[in-house]
């Protein structure tokens, strides 16, 4: 591999990569239940894993690009363990009544899901804002450690990653090498794998209350009726802290904010719709 300083009156140029190569493995089980009284379950788990050397064309992660082995690992959007528990309750208030109380009153019906999921895989890097090693006259950066003493839980609770430093206690440094600074034709080989951590699990249980009224037919109205809703998203207001992204501070070796989440993903949301088809 030959890397060359840019030519300065391009500016950047974004090479698309033909040469990765994913796999993808998946068990998928599903359980659905229609009981008596309007009621529906249905349960589905996922046991899965997603590997690559490069999970987007225009946005690939490289961090040791000299050897497509060494890139190698859990895809950025891989996700080991997902959960899913779905229902419906036809609710029996007023439900068997034709007069105007059950018009108004009767047919809602109450729905949710419960979702749960292990966290997105994320890469320790050095240099995420300055190059310390020169390749053939340009910069090759971020990089991975060098050395890895190990010792860590790979995926640690929501607890420990809102603290600073996370699961690496007393600072990252006390755990991994940094790469030499200066020019090499090659840098020194990652001893960490990519995406080799785990970032914050999610939980959250959304509903939907809902009924339809049906409107009388009518010349050029068929099948008419107004649907009202209310949807409420993350009930509990579960706290979901935000993926790790690529070379941010939480990823960074350098930075205080390594290891810990820096910001969470939406709080409860409720709203009401209506909606009138024919």
């Amino acid at each position: 591999h030959l890397f060359v300083a840019p030519n300065p009156r391009l500016g950047n140029v974004n090479l698309l990569r033909g040469d990765a190569d994913s796999r993808f493995n998946a068990l998928l089980t599903r359980i659905s239940r229609r009981f008596a009284d309007g009621y529906l379950l249905n349960a589905e788990y996922r046991f899965s894993r997603s590997t690559d050397t490069c999970s987007s064309d225009s946005n690939c992660h490289a961090t040791y690009p000299f050897d497509e082995e060494a890139e190698r690992g859990p895809s950025d959007f891989d996700v080991t363990h997902v959960f899913k528990l779905f229902g419906t309750w036809d609710l029996p208030i007023f439900r068997d009544r034709t007069d105007v109380v059950g018009m108004l009153l009767g047919g809602w019906q109450l729905s949710g899901i419960v979702t749960a999921s292990s966290g997105f895989p994320w890469t320790p890097v050095f240099g995420g804002g300055l190059c310390q090693a020169a390749v053939a006259g340009g910069g090759v950066c971020p990089l991975r450690p060098v050395g890895y003493t190990g010792g860590v839980d790979e995926t640690p609770s929501e607890d420990e990653l809102k603290q600073q430093y996370g699961q690496f206690t007393g600072g990252p440094l006390n755990y991994f090498t940094p790469p030499p600074a200066g020019s090499f034709d090659v840098p020194p080989r990652p001893a960490i794998g990519r995406n080799s951590f785990r970032g914050p699990r999610y939980f959250s249980l959304d509903t939907t209350l809902a009924k339809r009224f049906a409107i009388p037919p009518m010349p050029g109205l068929q099948n008419a009726g107004l649907e009202i809703r209310a949807n409420a998203f993350n009930v509990f207001n579960n706290l979901n802290l935000k993926p790790f992204e690529f070379n941010t501070p939480s990823t960074q070796i350098e930075s205080p904010d390594f290891g810990r989440a820096t910001a969470g993903l939406a709080g409860r949301v409720v709203e009401f719709q209506a909606r009138f088809s024919f």
